[in-house]
């Protein structure tokens, strides 16, 4: 970015916010446009039960922060959507506008009571930012002016060679939610020896205790710090990023595109439609993910060239969607 854009945004006092400690895809396109990045968040333990204390604490954190940077367009991610109406308030009173970042999760059925509210401020926005066709018809249905952003090529710097096993290993990126098919990777993972798997995130996050009977080729890292994660990433042999829900973009795609490795993924029609080449597609059973390993086992550097090819595009389509959006604040 040049110097004179960088004098126009910082004029225009761009934030991005996000209720929750971090996010990669908001600090990234932070950086593309200029953005100041703020993730807001309340409580150590989030539950349902203290879900309305927190969204009141951070609504109130959210009015103080775009105050004090006297915030003019702010980006917002969604969900939930409650903190895009702090953001909408904050810019009627103070004659600002707002992007929604729409993204996993929108229409969950636990948001179905705020359909209202959701709809009204997907027609007073700026722009809403979805990550496929599925959701930018439902919004356009609602007199919403939609964008699609649906992959993005992040910078991820490398520090150390991270020793991992002899074999061929391959980073689970999970973060142990309900639609992660997690049994079954560990069961595939007990099929396959001469493979090692490194399951990242905070395993303890799991219903019952998944280091009981796991194979002896399977690693739980735990939660680690960013550059340790990085520094895996970079030192694998591929990523494995599965989820049971549909119209589903996943961060760990995104890293392992920004790293250059052959990946295995859910079988859903918007990853196969984004990732055409570099990637195995799973329908997250046991078997269905073992025979995909041993396909990309065998046909490694295939997989690997594909990558290549599928990085230099997605970099591309990146850097035109940057271009967008720092258009659209340039023009406030």
């Amino acid at each position: 970015m040049d110097f004179e854009s960088n004098a126009i945004l910082k004029q225009n006092n761009v934030v991005f916010i996000k209720w929750f400690p971090y996010d990669k895809r908001n600090e990234a396109i932070s950086n593309s446009i200029g953005a100041r990045c703020l993730f807001i968040h309340s409580l150590k333990t989030r539950t349902h039960a203290n879900a309305p204390l927190r969204y009141v604490l951070q609504s109130i954190k959210t009015f103080i922060h775009l105050w004090k940077e006297k915030a003019n367009t702010v980006f917002v991610t969604n969900p939930p959507i409650f903190a895009v109406a702090a953001v909408a308030l904050y810019c009627a009173a103070c004659k600002g506008r707002y992007v929604i970042d729409s993204h996993g999760g929108v229409f969950n059925p636990k948001w179905k009571l705020a359909e209202p509210l959701h709809r009204y401020l997907v027609r007073m926005a700026q722009l809403n930012i979805v990550t496929n066709q599925s959701f930018e018809n439902i919004y356009k249905e609602w007199g919403g002016k939609t964008y699609i952003i649906n992959d993005l090529v992040f910078d991820i710097p490398k520090q150390n060679e991270v020793m991992l096993s002899e074999k061929f290993n391959i980073v689970v990126v999970c973060s142990f939610d309900p639609d992660e098919p997690v049994e079954e990777i560990i069961a595939a993972a007990g099929e396959l020896p001469k493979v090692s798997f490194y399951v990242t995130g905070n395993y303890q996050r799991s219903t019952r205790d998944l280091t009981i009977g796991k194979p002896d080729n399977l690693f739980f890292t735990g939660f680690v710090p960013d550059q340790d994660y990085f520094d895996i990433l970079h030192s694998c042999n591929a990523v494995m990023v599965l989820v049971t829900q549909g119209n589903t973009m996943q961060q760990g795609a995104y890293e392992a595109v920004s790293v250059k490795k052959p990946m295995i993924l859910s079988d859903w029609a918007i990853l196969k439609e984004t990732y055409p080449e570099g990637a195995i597609f799973v329908d997250n059973s046991k078997d269905s993910i073992r025979d995909g390993v041993l396909d990309l086992v065998n046909n490694y550097k295939d997989y690997c060239a594909q990558m290549e090819i599928l990085h230099e595009r997605r970099k591309q389509i990146w850097q035109q969607r940057c271009e967008y959006l720092l258009k659209l604040v340039n023009d406030a």
